[in-house]
């Protein structure tokens, strides 16, 4: 694929899609759908002159923590927008031919990020998700005695570039794509030589790529396996056999520098790992046989929906009449209940919510934001989050009243889950859904203790859609100081303090990126019909 192309791509997955599954969605998405054309000329620029444009305009980083289970953490990246896209496409332009060398899908084994555009609904994969290949593995578990379940250990912070460098070159005719792909993770890692930054699409194809000799040098010693990214299952007929898999498995990943997690590999008798996937099973289901669980009947729906699709109406109608078949207050109820929470089916039960009915939806979200529950719920305290923000305009005020004061009384009560600075991030744009001064206040308390310019930047936002003129002011006057993700952040807000607004963006403006002009530019002509930022 020619970069022109590969650069329209990224694009449209990003805007259409998002390009993290981990941070906020920044407003530079809602750039590239409205100025789709304007965003490939830049990125074309970029193409056309990269050593320039990395030497005088690097990319800007954002590393925070998120958390992982209840007391795991692990460093993830967010990449300056118009740089993601750019990285994005360079990888699009070869994701064919990755896709070419890796375990062919017929074999039903390898079920992770399959590359194939589809240019109606700007994904990059097909719809093999991780539900799949745990399926799948309950098939082939019928097969064996004994079963290995395993993952990598810390995956995309280990993944050694030389590696991906060398697999790069192997491609048919790759050009200089993988030493401009090899440039920007090494900008992005801070000059080490290893880690994908994680969450977004770019990383997911390489991270493939990085494994594909591993689940070729398995393959042809004919072990029975399936793998979902850095998770493995293995089948064997006796615990010898397992034994030694698990020693090849090892040796393999070794070579590329990654290891297995010890606390996470086990070697289970068939019936140990059929009981401990029984939830999974859905043959009961699609049977109409009695005593399927609600987990059962919600882990076989699925809640993804595409709201650009042509049968968006009708496929919203589907999920909403599949939802209200299932008790998703009793499972939640059940799962609070719990010292540790089930999270696949947790976060499963909250997605949902956006479907139920209203008078459930009530029970869903006092279920949720009782304070007593919010412990146990910790590792899903961003799904949380990013439903509310979904349904809080639909909800009656009695509910957006108890999500606020939850919210409130989260930050007076210093919790420890706004320690994590991307749970921080959730928390502030859930604030920001209706303002209060009390809001405000804590806006202010936050922006002015905070060194982190994600959470500074959402602050900027949100005091702009709530036109807190007082404090704008205020921060204009400090704007040198601001970091490149705020002042492009301020640039917007700086249309809701009129006239001083557009003094001060005729005097500053010299001082623009290219992606600077053309966010300005967007929310110049969006301003006179939509005076809100999006958040």
């Amino acid at each position: 694929m020619d970069f022109e192309q590969a650069a329209r791509s990224a694009l449209l997955n990003v805007a259409r899609h998002g390009d993290t599954d981990i941070f906020p969605l920044p407003f530079e998405n809602h750039v590239f759908f409205d100025c789709l054309d304007e965003s490939v000329s830049l990125l074309q620029k970029i193409h056309d002159d990269f050593q320039g444009h990395l030497a005088s305009r690097p990319p800007f980083t954002l590393v925070t923590l998120t958390q992982v289970g209840y007391t795991g953490f692990r460093w993830a990246t967010q990449i300056e927008p118009f740089w993601n896209a750019y990285y994005l496409a360079l990888v699009i332009s070869l994701a064919d031919q990755i896709e070419a060398v890796r375990m062919p899908e017929s074999e039903n084994r390898v079920f992770s990020y399959r590359y194939a555009w589809d240019e109606e609904s700007a994904k990059l994969f097909k719809d093999s998700t991780w539900y799949d290949y745990k399926v799948r593995s309950l098939e082939l578990s019928e097969d064996a005695d004994f079963v290995i379940v395993t993952d990598i250990a810390d995956f995309y912070p280990r993944v050694y570039h030389h590696r991906i460098e060398n697999a790069l070159l192997r491609l048919r005719e790759p050009g200089d794509v993988p030493s401009r792909i090899m440039q920007l993770l090494t900008s992005f890692s801070k000059n080490v030589s290893y880690g994908l930054p994680i969450g977004g699409p770019a990383s997911r194809i390489l991270a493939e790529l990085a494994l594909a000799s591993v689940d070729e040098n398995l393959s042809r010693r004919r072990l029975n396996f399936c793998r979902y990214a850095d998770d493995y299952t293995i089948f064997c007929r006796t615990k010898s056999e397992a034994f030694k898999a698990l020693v090849l498995l090892s040796e393999k990943l070794f070579i590329e520098g990654l290891v297995l997690q010890k606390g996470k590999t086990k070697i289970m008798s068939k019936a140990e790992f059929r009981e401990t996937s029984a939830l999974l099973d859905v043959a009961p289901a699609t049977n109409g046989a009695a005593g399927v669980t609600d987990e059962q009947k919600l882990l076989n729906i699925s809640i993804r929906f595409d709201p650009y699709s042509d049968t968006a109406e009708e496929d919203y109608e589907r999920l909403r009449a599949a939802v209200n078949e299932v008790d998703i207050v009793g499972i939640l109820g059940r799962e609070v209940a719990k010292t540790v929470i089930d999270a696949p089916i947790a976060k499963q039960a909250i997605s949902a919510i956006r479907a139920l009915e209203p008078f459930a939806r009530t029970g869903a979200v006092r279920t949720l934001f009782d304070p007593s529950n919010l412990n146990v719920l910790s590792p899903v305290f961003v799904r949380i989050l990013q439903v509310i923000r979904r349904i809080y305009y639909e909800l009656d005020d009695d509910d957006k009243t108890y999500i606020d004061d939850a919210l409130i009384a989260m930050y007076e009560g210093h919790s420890h889950l706004l320690s994590v600075e991307l749970n921080l991030s959730y928390f502030i744009q859930a604030l920001a859904l209706r303002r209060s001064t009390r809001k405000e206040e804590i806006l202010v308390e936050l922006f002015e203790g905070q060194a982190s310019a994600l959470i500074r930047r959402l602050i900027i936002l949100t005091m702009a859609n709530w036109e807190c003129c007082y404090w704008l002011t205020d921060v204009k006057h400090r704007y040198s100081g601001l970091s490149e993700w705020e002042k492009r952040a301020f640039i917007l807000a700086s249309y809701f303090l009129g006239d001083e607004g557009r003094h001060w963006r005729d005097n500053i403006r010299r001082t623009w990126t290219p992606p600077d002009l053309l966010a300005r530019d967007w929310f110049s002509s969006r301003f006179q019909t939509n005076r809100t930022v999006p958040t």
